[in-house]
Parts: structure tokens; C-alpha cells; sequence
């Protein structure tokens, strides 16, 4: 069905719809999916803004690597002025019904950024559910309990798939792993890395005890040095929220605790630095 002011533009090779219109339901409703939670809920789908990561979705969509598209919607002169540094050409392979073209000012109005980049893409959801059989012996995973902040979320996801992490648990009621600025951050990341979503962090570490994985609470002081861990045998380490760190409750039903060695004049780290620090330190052994 076409809209007010909607066109289905034809030519040999290439075959979309172009929307300008602002009250179209297809960017009333990508609207939504960006502004908010219970939408993305309702739906099951989320939101990708930003060059680098719709060509990486689509990229994956397009070779089968596990992600779903919905729709990518995107400005031409956009997609021209990334040409030189990203397969913006890819984008052209999507099917017809996959692929609308739409005006800068449609962009610039459902774009959560201060100048969006033109180029969208409505995913279905990645997360996977923690249940029996969903973890691994063996494995090396990050938990993260009741994390707030999605830029540290985000810059944790990228880090993760840098270093070639197992998986990544989100618990304790964390910031919504959709929340636009969490995805604009992983800059592709979000459906490159395995993640599972179990807000009882009980449950959690209640598979982890089953599955043989031992679980190392990240502390200020006081656990073992992260250095001196083995991680051959696999392993998961719980960071906390970034005000209140791990709950000492949280922290009991680990396996054991871990900290950072530091001599400078501060005793703790940014959440996202502290990741990275145990990113790094636990696949190690696997460079």
C-alpha cells in the first residue's frame, strides 16, 4: 500500500519505495521503535542508526550470519558520501520490500542523533534466553549486574567482541541492551557477540554452578589478582552497577572474588575500563 507523497521509483536495475512523507505508519513506527522501551518490547525489534553498523547488519543479513532485517531505510546522498570507506553498494542487494529511500528530513527527524547520518536499519531482537543447555563448560563469559549506563554498555559489547568473548549475561534489571545509544556505541557489535538476558541474577548463578562454569565477583580489594587467575579451564567474572558495584549478597553466591592490582592514588575503575581490563586478562591464553 503507498501513502501520501509515497513512490515506487523503477529502473532497470533497481527497483524501492521512496517516502517522504512524515506521517507514513512505516516512519511513525520506526520512530517509536527508537523512542521507546515498550515498543522495542512489543515488537521485538529494535533500532540500528549510523553508517558502520546497518552496513554491518546488512552485511550479515545478506551472508546469513544470523541476524534479521526488517527494513533499512536510507538517504542516497547518505550512502554516496560513505561510498569510498564502507559496501554501501551492499545495500542494493536487499530485496525490494526491504529497501526504502527516504528524505534528509524524515531522517533528521526520527534520527536520536544530533545529526543523523541517514541511514537506518528495524532488526529483530538478538538476546538469547539463559535457560539448561544455554552455557558451556569450558567457556569464558562476562555477567554484568544491573550495569546503567549504555554508553558503558556498549563500549563492554564492542570490547567483547574485540576480544572474542564466549557470551555476555545481562542481569539485575540492566539498561536496555536496545536503548538507541547502547547500539550506536557497540558500532555493529550488539549482534556479533552472544548475549543472553536473565534478570534473576539467582537463576544466573544458578546455571552457571550447574553448567561447571566457576564465577569470580569483581571487587575492589580483597579477591585474587586478575593476573594471577587461570582461565584455561574457562570462567565468568560479575561486574556490578557503576555507582554501587556488586551487591555483597550477589558477590556470596560467586564461586570466588577478583580484583585489579592498581599502585596509582585511585582504587577503582570506570565499569567499561574494568571490563576491558578483564576482557583482556581472560582470553589471553587465546591469542
Amino acid at each position: 500500500m503507498l501513502y501520501n507523497n509515497d513512490f515506487v521509483i523503477s529502473c532497470e536495475r533497481v527497483r524501492y519505495m521512496l517516502i517522504s512523507g512524515r506521517d507514513n505508519p512505516r516512519i511513525k513506527r520506526l520512530g517509536k521503535l527508537i523512542s521507546s522501551r515498550k515498543a522495542r518490547n512489543e515488537e521485538s525489534c529494535f533500532v540500528i542508526e549510523g553508517m558502520r553498523g546497518c552496513v554491518d547488519a546488512v552485511e550479515a543479513f545478506l551472508d546469513n550470519k544470523g541476524i534479521v532485517l526488517e527494513g533499512v531505510y536510507y538517504v542516497p546522498e547518505a550512502l554516496d558520501s560513505f561510498s569510498d570507506i564502507l559496501p554501501t553498494e551492499r545495500i542494493a542487494e536487499l530485496p525490494d520490500d526491504l529497501r526504502f529511500e527516504i528524505t534528509r528530513e524524515i531522517a533528521d527527524k526520527v534520527g536520536n542523533t544530533e545529526t543523523s547520518q541517514g541511514l537506518f536499519a528495524v532488526a529483530r531482537k538478538a538476546d538469547l534466553p539463559l535457560e539448561a543447555g544455554a552455557l558451556m563448560c569450558g567457556c569464558k563469559y562476562l555477567i554484568l549486574d544491573g550495569l546503567q549506563d549504555p554508553g558503558n554498555l556498549g563500549t563492554i559489547l564492542r570490547t567483547a567482541d574485540a576480544v572474542g568473548i564466549d557470551g555476555i549475561v545481562l542481569t539485575g534489571h540492566c539498561v536496555d541492551l536496545y536503548n538507541p545509544k547502547v547500539v550506536r556505541s557497540t558500532v555493529g557489535s550488539l549482534t556479533r557477540v552472544r548475549i543472553f538476558i536473565e534478570d534473576n541474577c539467582e537463576k544466573v548463578f544458578r546455571l552457571f554452578g550447574e553448567c561447571g562454569v566457576e564465577t569470580l565477583a569483581a571487587v575492589i580489594s580483597g579477591g585474587k589478582l586478575i593476573q594471577d587467575q587461570d582461565f584455561s579451564a574457562g570462567g565468568a567474572v560479575v561486574i556490578g552497577n557503576e555507582g554501587r558495584g556488586l551487591p555483597e549478597e550477589h558477590a556470596a553466591m560467586c564461586s570466588g572474588r577478583i580484583s585489579i592490582g592498581m599502585k596509582g592514588s585511585i582504587n577503582s575503575l570506570n565499569a567499561a575500563a574494568a571490563a576491558t581490563i578483564f576482557l583482556w586478562e581472560m582470553t589471553r591464553g587465546d591469542r
